[in-house]
């Protein structure tokens, strides 16, 4: 696994999940005030930003994901920036595991372990 690859896209991930609620709910704010004030174009204004903003955080987060797993890494919690992929460790299938702020991989388990089951490489 290249992790120059993969530490970019979790980032993206980490730092969108953090956002979405807060865009969510501007929308739904700036949705509520339009209705409030039918015709009004600087509500109407302000609800199309909000919501677009919204839809490219959502689309920044799909794709970081959708790029993950065309590298084979599967995103496990997008709040602590975990992901696990595939790999042999003495002829067994097992995930390795890496964490948005850690330097390098340096973790594995066995599948379905998870991140409690983690241990040094």
């Amino acid at each position: 696994m290249a992790l120059a690859r993969v530490r970019p896209l979790v980032a993206q991930i980490a730092e969108s999940v953090v956002r979405l609620p807060g865009l969510q709910e501007e929308v739904r704010t700036a949705e509520y005030r339009m209705r409030r004030a039918p015709g009004v174009a600087v509500e109407q204004e302000r609800f199309d930003r909000a919501r677009d903003a919204l839809r490219a955080c959502e689309d920044t987060f799909l794709g970081a994901i959708a790029q993950l797993e065309d590298l084979g890494v599967r995103l496990k919690d997008p709040w602590l920036g975990l992901v696990d992929f595939l790999s042999y460790r003495e002829g067994e299938l097992v995930e390795l595991c890496w964490r948005l702020g850690e330097d390098h991989v340096g973790y594995w388990h066995r599948i379905g372990d998870g991140y409690r089951g983690r241990r040094p490489l």
